[in-house]
């Protein structure tokens, strides 16, 4: 869990090295996507998944706490123009209840600060009838989930009422999704 939004210098670093990974294809064709889809990824970082799924859903906006990652995401995307970026973060969503049709994290979910609180707001901005997914890294460390983690969130989005919560495996990355009621 990061305590402050990332340094313009870490973000800066951060999105050369992590500029476009396989996981933010992953996402993007898990979530199977349609065009009619109004899309959310939480922590975002530079904006690559948003901009790959901004090919086909009606609206695309991500969000991340750090004002200079969502700096870049906006710069890199300048040419796409269903792409969207605010800042904020998972425990206080700057939309209104049941906005989205799909919303992810992928790889923000272990630096959350309160992640019982940001699944919630989370659940909270997908219409019903929509997804949420949560995609981190097969890890046993810090970074990522182990099995064990990714079933614990599983069981967690089936308490807050998700329906047909599920562990998938993809390219080394858990999927752990639902769909709100």
């Amino acid at each position: 869990m990061d305590e402050q939004p990332w340094t313009k210098f870490k973000s800066t670093i951060y999105s050369w090295l992590w500029r476009n990974p396989r996981s933010n294809r992953v996402v993007v064709d898990v979530a199977a996507l349609s065009p009619a889809d109004h899309t959310l990824d939480i922590g975002c970082g530079p904006g690559a998944a948003v901009r790959h799924a901004a090919a086909t859903v009606e609206r695309a906006v991500g969000v991340d706490r750090s004002p200079d990652m969502v700096d870049i995401a906006k710069r890199r995307s300048s040419a796409v123009p269903k792409a969207e970026f605010q800042i904020g973060q998972a425990e206080d969503l700057p939309f209104e209840t049941g906005t989205f049709t799909v919303v992810w994290s992928a790889h923000s979910y272990h630096h959350w600060e309160d992640k019982e609180a940001g699944l919630i707001e989370a659940k909270r901005v997908v219409q019903p009838g929509g997804r949420l997914l949560i995609v981190e890294t097969k890890s046993s460390g810090e970074h990522g989930l182990s099995l064990d983690g990714a079933l614990e969130l599983s069981k967690r989005l089936e308490a807050l009422g998700l329906v047909d919560p599920s562990v998938e495996l993809h390219h080394s990355n858990y999927v752990v999704s639902g769909t709100v009621a």
